[in-house]
């Protein structure tokens, strides 16, 4: 069983930004700025369907604001796996000509891409609801849990953290560059090729996600200024309250985001270049030239 060193993946990942964010910037700004757009408008209209309803009006309202959302979705991973397949290529060498200023293109790779991520995408989903729906009835069997409905709901979402995190770590950190570099099932082959490995994989994802992740949300934070709630504000209010703030700090929101896309794709990239060449089972070949 093969061993990811973490502090040399991390090293390779952050080295592999510091060294290529231009040409990063200029495989990804095209597709994150069509995704950027596209995320700004379709939470508008969910925001906005979601306050309707929060204020009595219809709730078939949602309805057609949660399929543009999923329409977003889709067209997210599109955009992702254009972005990930050029950066990763990158990352691992394999490109014969020099990154180009405006990248835009859909392939085979974008495509197989796209396809794992979709799959991945799904299998979260359908982890997620089955984790819900188990919840539900466990809270309804247990009294205790029935009693206090905030600490049980406290105990789905961080089991629901866990999973997500475990799943991330097992198949998507390595999925990109196996989708690049090898044949055959991408998701089977990334699970299959981390076994033994959660721990490290988790430690590099954290190390690769939260610091950007971290900083957007405290900048987020700072510019909102939100004021507290009236004392004794119902929960309907509170979430009122909470979608309203969320509108009002969209465009800081998707901005922010946009800015900070180069340095988590790339540091994503690296990471799954690094944990890809410690964990291939093809020996490294040292060609001098």
């Amino acid at each position: 069983m093969r061993r990811v060193p973490v502090v040399a993946t991390i090293r390779d990942a952050y080295g592999f930004l510091a060294a290529h964010l231009g040409a990063i910037i200029g495989l990804i700004w095209m597709p994150m700025v069509l995704l950027t757009v596209a995320e700004y408008f379709t939470l508008y209209r969910l925001y906005n369907s979601a306050i309707d309803f929060l204020a009595g009006g219809n709730p078939a309202l949602i309805g057609p604001a949660l399929l543009m959302s999923l329409a977003c979705l889709v067209a997210g991973l599109l955009f992702y796996a254009m972005m990930l397949v050029a950066v990763v290529r990158l990352a691992l060498d394999t490109q014969a000509a020099a990154p180009s200023f405006v990248h835009f293109a859909f392939g085979p790779l974008e495509w197989r891409m796209f396809r794992a991520l979709f799959a991945f995408t799904g299998l979260a989903m359908l982890i997620g609801f089955t984790a819900m729906f188990a919840g539900n009835v466990m809270f309804a069997l247990v009294p205790g849990l029935k009693a206090d409905q905030n600490a049980a709901g406290d105990i789905l979402v961080l089991a629901m953290i866990g999973m997500g995190l475990a799943l991330a770590a097992r198949m998507l950190l390595p999925l990109p560059a196996i989708v690049v570099h090898q044949p055959g099932p991408a998701l089977r082959r990334a699970w299959a090729l981390s076994v033994g490995n959660f721990l490290p994989l988790l430690v590099i994802l954290l190390a690769v996600f939260l610091p950007a992740k971290l900083i957007q949300v405290a900048i987020e934070m700072w510019l909102s200024g939100k004021s507290a709630l009236a004392a004794g504000a119902t929960p309907q209010i509170q979430l009122m309250n909470a979608v309203l703030n969320a509108r009002q700090m969209l465009p800081i929101a998707c901005g922010l985001s946009f800015f900070v896309s180069p340095v988590v794709i790339g540091l994503f990239a690296g990471a799954s270049a690094s944990v890809w060449r410690a964990l291939k089972d093809e020996p490294v070949l040292d060609i001098a030239v």
